[in-house]
Parts: structure tokens; C-alpha cells; sequence
């Protein structure tokens, strides 16, 4: 290409207003559209020494790990990181590493150093002179030093080290920075140091050196090599800590026996694959620290060379990880944008005289990821989380361009006559539960809450869409929760799926909203209609749009106290509406809600209850109920007939409007079962812990004379059925959430478990 041809980018080099939309103007000419990388809230005036050409910025999500216990001087502190990242799961594990190294104890640091250096290259004319030279620079040390660091207020020559191949001539330049990383401020003081020398050597009688390049590749800058190891490049620092065994074994899931298991022949073969140092994956830590706190992300191959090292330790284990070439700095770089700046600042590394305990934090949170990624591995638990259930192929998905008029039109027709003219999504407004998350972390369909408003010729109404994910994505997104929790559980998971509430979850959530609008029971979100295209995987329910303004109680699953006699009364009486209207006239359209029967699936909940027993191991015998009735899972012989129920009937899925209206919702869990199971669900969250036993059976009374009685049940069989319906709850459901406490702490679990307990004592009594 001749240089006529050669296109000129519009204002290269400049970071004005006019420059920037000149670039974008330029793009637009060639049919490329930077919109999304245009919007940006970085003042191009902080960036003049840090890019050229801007056309923008691009985000990167940061997520919060810590707390990790540092302790350093003899006191302890809980210190967080930011990491910015896109890998799935990172946050999750560096939080999981470091939840084990503070609960055993928390970790400490060894700073051993920070240089910068940088090599020039001098050829000579000959072996001889190129020995002389690397005499002279030797005995001029002190005037080379001066001459450096004359060019600098914080860089420090140390010293020089010379090696000589033949008439070539490497000089290693090695110096502090201070605070800064310094590898532009070492540039400048080497490149005058290099034109004096040069020059001085001359006017001293010597050779003209006229053959010398800045850097001859000899510091390893942005690259890994066994020099690093050896000499270091940037900050050398060593962390170490001692898990304890029960830690290791409750946080990490595994062993220190597994682990060492695996890290001798682990060792071995990377150094026969040429590795140098050893680790799992440094880099990760390392990648996310350094986009968050304004880093060179050049030099993260350099950053994350290391070693780990484990043994066998009285407690447990003794683990440590050394960096040795951790190019950072807490001024300079990036660190002066706003963003970087805070997310310094929350480590507490921001400005000068930080340094040390920058690197420090990354070499600590480092190890954290190390033994979490590890422990994985070890335990399996790395292969379940990526282990493929079946197809994972797209289909033709929903987009969000085709959530328009004419598709909620046709959705709505039956409840909203007026043409709707025209379709705000509203994004982000809502907040999605725990299933639909973990659905979003298996593949990348439109899921999840969709508020919209609709406007027609009169008025604008505020509807929600839920656009649902399949079962078989519920279940995968449950199987990579498990995995974090325990391998086994995993595949215990996949294979009793099919007897599971969340089998056809993505049909329940829609057919029974419809089920209970058709019967005019006003206890639900006003249903508007739903959309299903089993082809392209799309199962959407449009439904009114709750706000807390118009409700007593939203959310309320922690705030029992908040729940009147009345607002429990309400709600018994709206569920067994539901309850009779299945039973007096069953609709074919339900066949896909198959009834529960705990009894096909008892291996998963018998590992269920294991974990929670290891979890809870100080708790004395508050599991002995259920480990008897898990042995056979005791059958109830009745005549009282199961019927369509909630099966998630709680305050997470219940609120009360503020004339006292009842409002269920979230149906994508409703089984086949006996009625009395929505109710125990619903006291264990509503009811004070110090409820008595005639609070228990006026509540259990209320619902027989509603239900019991219209099945011609007499009082005491239907009583008889709690305590079984309760083990069942407590095993198919609080199990769950218990085990689900591995990666998230849920407030009502323990108060829920322990009113079920009460429940069956009173009524066993």
C-alpha cells in the first residue's frame, strides 16, 4: 500500500471534544457505530497521559471480595478488594478462599522487596572493548546513579549488573520507585544515564559506542521468565496462612489429605512441562485487582508468576503463595482516574506510602482464589459446576426488539380491549428471585422480570412480564449451585430430577394464574394472559405490576412480627380457595403438575440432611427427627384427598394490599399434595418464635373448618397429618434452603426450622 492510501485517522494524538467527534464521525463513514463505547463518564482532560485516539471507554463489571482477615504487626484487620472481571464465578471463589483463610485465622505478609529495572543493550567492536566497557561501568557506578537519578524525584538506582556475551553488552539498571510502579520513570532516568555514559565513554579516550538500544529484552518486561524467579521485577512479597482442618473441610469441601494428595505429582509434571513457579490460577486475582485499580494490564504475565506451596500442618494446612514480580503501584498509571482511585481506597492503598500493603492485599487475596480453584478441582466440584445437562445448543430466543405492541397485543387481548399504542420497557426496575439468577448463569435467553408500560389511546397501565426459563434450565442452574456445595449432591440433583417440584416449573407459572383468574378468586397479581412457543423456548406471564406503596406486607419473610392473626387468617382462607376449586373441578390444562411423593427421591434428601449436619455439627441432636423419618419417610394412610397446592407459600411469594386483600404469587413450584402443607409452610415463617399451642391449633382449626370440613374429614384425622406433612416440609424444603446458606446467608432458616419442630412437639404431645 502506498502511503497516499493509507488512511488518516481525524485528530490522532488529540483528546478534545471536536478531536473525539471527529473519530466518531469517521467511523460512522465507514459504517461502524461506537455509540454504547462513546458514553462515557471519564473526563478526557484526566487522560492525556494515558491513551490516544479516544473514541471512548468500555466498563468492566467489579464485583466486592472480602472480608479477608490480614493480620500484620499483631493486629488483625478485615480487608476487601475490588476485582473487575467477566469471568462468572471468580468473585463467588476469591470470596470463597477468603471466608477459609479468615475463618482459620486470617494470613500474613512478607514484603521482601520492590525494583524496577530496565537492560539496555551496548554493542561493541569486540570482545575486548566490550570487556573493558563492562569494567568501566562497573567503576563508575556512583556517576551513572547520580546522572539517573537526576532525572527522577522517587527513582533509586541500586545498583548495575553487567553481562557480557562476546562484544554485547546487557546492563541490568535496578532501581526503587517508591510508590509508583515505575516503568516510565525508570525509561526516562535510563535513557539519560545512557546518553551520558555513552558520551563520557567517548570523551575519556574510549570507544564511540554508537550501537546501544533502551531495552535489549533482558528485565522481562510484560513477559514470564526464570529471571523473575531469581532476580524479581517490580514487588517480591510472600503470604501465608494455616487452614484448619474442620474449615477445610466446611468452606473448601474437601480435605488437607486430598489436597496434598494431588500436589506432589501436580508439581512434578509442571516442571516437566517447563512451568515456572506453580500455581492454579494467580493470573485470575491478578487480571481482576489490576482493571479495578487502575494497573498496567500489560504486565500481568510478569504479575502472576509464582509459586504456592502446601504441608501438612498440626491444624491442617500450611499454605503460602510468593509473587516474585508484581508490577504495581498505588500513584501513577491509572490510578489517579476516579474509579481506580476508589477502588484503592477501599483496600486502603490509595496515594503514597501504601505500596507494601498494596501488594501485600493481592498476594493474600490471590491465595484466597488459589485454595478456593483448587479445592474445586480437588473435590470435583470444578468439573459439576461446568458439567453440561444435556442440549446447550441456542434456539431461536426472544429478543428484546420483539416485546412491541403487537406482540403484547396479542398476549393481552383477552383482558385489555383498548389498542395499546405504544410499549416502555422499563429495565432494570425489578429485581429477579434466586432461581431466575441462577437460570441467567446457564445460558444468555431473555429470563427473568420485564416491567413494562403500556399506553393506549386513554390511559397508560403498568404491567410485568415474567419471561420464565425452562425446568431442565431451573435444574441446571440448581446443579451449578450445588456444585459449590457438594459434588455428590450434584448428580443426586440430576438423577431424581424428574420427581422434583421444579419439573414443568415454566408451565406452572403460567397455566395456574390462569387456572385462578378462570375461577375468579381475586388472591393473585391480575393476570392479563400469557405467551408460549415450546419451538423457541418462550414462556412469558404478563401480570399486574405490585409496588410496595400499595401493599401492607411485601417481602416480609424476616418480619414475622409484622403478620397479624388476621393477615395469617386471610391468607389460609385465599390458599384453600385454590385448594377446593382444583378439587371440586380439576382442569386438564394442570397435567402437567405431578403429585410429590418424597419417598422416590429419598437418597437426595438423606445427602441433603448429611450437609446440614456437617454445617451444623455444635447443634446437638436438632436434626434426630428428620434422620429417623429419612430412613423410610413414614407414608400417611387417609382418606383426605391431595389437591393442587402452592408448595412455596411463604412471605417471599405473599403480600397483603393495604385494604387487606390477599396477593400469591410465584406458582412455578405448585405440586400435587395434601392441602395442610401450604399451611405449616406458612406459619413456620409467620408465626413469633414464642407462639403457644393454642395460637398453633386455633390456626390449625380455622383451616379444617374452611377445608377439612368440606372434605368430610373428621378433626383428628386431619390433625394427624401435620407432623408427617411438617418432616416432609422440613426435608424437601428447609434442607434446601440450608444448604443454600453455603453461598448465601438466609435469615429465616434457622427460625423456620425451629418453629416446625415446636409445631410437631405440640402436636405430638
Amino acid at each position: 500500500m502506498s502511503a497516499e492510501k493509507y488512511t488518516i485517522v481525524p485528530g490522532r494524538g488529540l483528546l478534545t471534544k471536536t478531536a473525539i467527534a471527529e473519530r466518531k464521525k469517521f467511523l460512522k463513514q465507514l459504517g461502524i457505530n461506537t455509540d454504547a463505547i462513546e458514553f462515557s463518564t471519564i473526563n478526557p482532560a484526566e487522560l492525556q497521559q494515558n491513551i490516544e485516539s479516544l473514541i471512548g471507554s468500555t466498563e468492566i463489571p467489579t464485583g466486592l471480595v472480602g472480608p479477608l482477615l490480614f493480620n500484620k504487626a499483631g493486629e488483625e484487620e478485615q480487608v476487601y478488594c475490588a476485582v473487575s472481571t467477566l469471568e462468572g464465578a471468580l468473585v463467588a471463589s476469591m470470596n470463597r478462599g477468603a471466608k477459609a483463610i479468615s475463618l482459620s485465622g486470617g494470613f500474613k505478609a512478607n514484603f521482601v522487596h520492590q525494583k524496577m529495572v530496565r537492560t539496555p543493550l551496548f554493542i561493541l567492536s569486540s570482545d575486548s572493548t566490550a570487556q573493558h566497557f563492562e569494567n568501566w561501568l562497573n567503576n563508575n557506578f556512583e556517576e551513572i546513579k547520580k546522572t539517573a537519578e537526576s532525572y527522577s524525584n522517587h527513582a533509586n538506582l541500586r545498583h548495575i549488573q553487567v553481562l557480557r556475551f562476546e562484544r554485547n553488552v546487557h546492563v541490568h539498571f535496578v532501581y526503587t520507585t517508591g510508590d509508583a510502579a515505575g516503568q516510565n520513570m525508570t525509561t526516562t532516568c535510563t535513557w539519560h544515564a545512557i546518553l551520558w555514559l555513552v558520551e563520557k565513554y567517548k570523551s575519556e579516550g574510549f570507544e564511540e559506542i554508537k550501537d546501544f538500544v533502551l531495552e535489549g529484552n533482558g528485565a522481562s518486561d510484560k513477559k514470564v521468565s526464570q529471571f523473575l524467579i531469581d532476580h524479581g521485577r517490580g514487588c517480591k512479597v510472600e503470604v501465608s496462612a494455616i487452614l484448619k482442618e474442620d474449615i477445610i473441610q466446611k468452606i473448601l469441601r474437601t480435605t488437607s489429605d486430598d489436597l496434598l494428595r494431588y500436589y506432589g505429582p501436580s508439581i512434578e509434571l509442571a516442571k516437566k512441562n517447563g512451568m515456572l513457579g506453580y500455581n492454579i490460577n494467580v493470573a485470575n486475582a491478578i487480571a481482576g485487582i489490576f482493571a479495578a485499580t487502575g494497573q498496567d494490564l500489560a504486565s500481568i504475565p510478569e504479575s502472576s508468576m509464582a509459586f504456592l506451596d502446601l504441608k501438612k500442618h498440626a491444624e491442617g494446612l500450611e499454605v503460602s503463595l510468593t509473587l516474585f514480580s508484581l508490577v504495581v503501584g498505588t500513584v501513577g498509571g491509572g490510578t489517579h482516574l476516579q474509579k481506580q482511585r476508589e477502588a484503592l481506597t477501599l483496600m486502603g492503598c490509595q496515594g503514597e506510602g501504601k505500596l507494601q500493603r498494596f501488594a501485600s492485599l493481592i498476594a493474600g487475596f490471590a491465595l484466597g482464589l488459589e485454595l478456593s480453584t483448587y479445592a474445586a478441582i480437588v473435590s470435583g466440584e470444578f468439573a459439576k459446576a461446568h458439567e453440561k445437562l444435556g442440549r446447550n445448543k441456542p434456539v431461536n430466543w426472544l429478543q428484546w426488539n420483539e416485546i412491541d405492541t403487537d406482540f403484547i397485543s396479542k398476549m393481552v387481548k383477552d383482558k385489555i380491549s383498548d389498542p395499546i399504542t405504544e410499549v416502555i420497557i422499563q429495565k432494570g426496575e425489578v429485581d429477579n428471585g434466586i432461581l431466575m439468577n441462577l437460570c441467567k448463569k446457564v445460558n444468555r435467553k431473555l429470563i427473568g422480570f420485564i416491567p413494562v408500560q403500556l399506553k393506549t389511546p386513554d390511559h397508560s397501565l403498568e404491567i410485568l412480564l415474567k419471561s420464565k426459563a425452562t425446568d431442565i434450565e431451573t435444574i441446571k442452574g440448581i446443579h451449578l449451585m450445588a456444585a459449590s456445595i457438594d459434588p455428590e449432591l450434584c448428580d443426586l440433583i440430576v438423577k431424581y430430577k424428574n420427581n422434583l417440584e421444579y419439573i414443568n416449573s415454566h408451565l406452572k407459572e403460567l397455566l395456574i394464574p390462569q387456572f385462578v383468574a378462570s375461577h375468579q378468586l381475586d388472591i393473585i397479581p391480575q393476570y392479563y394472559g400469557h405467551y408460549i412457543d415450546d419451538k423457541r423456548e418462550i414462556y412469558i406471564l404478563a401480570q399486574e405490576r405490585l409496588h410496595s406503596k400499595n401493599l401492607q406486607l411485601f417481602d416480609s419473610e424476616n418480619s414475622p412480627q409484622l403478620w397479624t392473626d388476621q393477615h395469617i387468617k386471610n391468607c389460609i382462607k385465599a390458599i384453600t380457595e385454590v385448594h377446593l376449586a382444583y378439587l371440586n373441578e380439576p382442569d386438564k390444562s394442570l397435567d402437567c403438575i405431578q403429585e410429590f411423593k418424597l419417598e422416590l427421591s429419598l437418597p437426595l434428601y438423606q445427602k441433603l440432611l448429611e450437609i446440614a449436619i456437617k454445617e451444623e455439627k455444635d447443634q446437638g441432636n436438632k436434626y434426630e427427627l428428620l434422620e429417623s423419618y429419612l430412613k423410610s419417610a413414614e407414608s400417611i394412610e387417609t382418606k383426605i384427598p391431595k389437591t393442587l397446592i402452592h408448595n412455596d407459600f411463604n412471605p417471599r411469594n405473599i403480600a397483603i394490599r393495604n385494604n387487606a386483600d390477599v396477593c400469591i404469587y410465584d406458582w412455578e413450584l405448585s405440586v400435587i399434595d395434601y392441602p395442610h402443607r401450604d399451611i405449616v409452610e406458612l406459619l413456620s415463617f409467620t408465626l413469633n418464635s414464642d407462639f403457644e399451642k393454642a395460637e398453633l391449633l386455633e390456626y390449625l382449626q380455622y383451616h379444617y373448618e374452611l377445608a377439612g370440613s368440606k372434605m368430610e374429614a373428621e378433626w383428628n384425622d386431619w390433625k394427624n397429618i401435620y407432623p408427617t406433612v411438617i418432616k416432609e416440609y422440613l426435608a424437601s424444603r428447609v434442607l434446601f434452603y440450608n444448604a443454600a446458606q453455603v453461598n448465601m446467608k438466609l435469615k429465616f432458616v434457622d427460625r423456620i426450622y425451629n418453629n416446625c419442630l415446636k409445631m410437631i412437639e405440640f402436636l405430638e404431645d
